[in-house]
């Protein structure tokens, strides 16, 4: 069977949340990280808290998991 190109290279999002440079949450979904963000971000530390946003190749996953 031929696999369809566009899900073998499909990306999937990752969040880190930090407070003062300490990562309070790792490796959140994107539904996660809306909920946890929207709540931490506009009810406290608006000055103090931030994110990244890492976007992985699912290919890059599972060659990366193989070691």
């Amino acid at each position: 069977m031929a696999m369809n190109l566009s899900l073998q290279n499909t990306k999937t999002n990752t969040y880190h949340i930090y407070l003062r440079g300490e990562c309070l949450f790792k490796d959140l979904d994107d539904y996660e990280f809306k909920i946890i963000w929207g709540r931490l971000y506009h009810s406290y530390y608006k000055d103090e808290i931030e994110y990244e946003k890492v976007v992985l190749n699912d290919k890059e996953i599972t060659e990366d998991a193989s070691y």
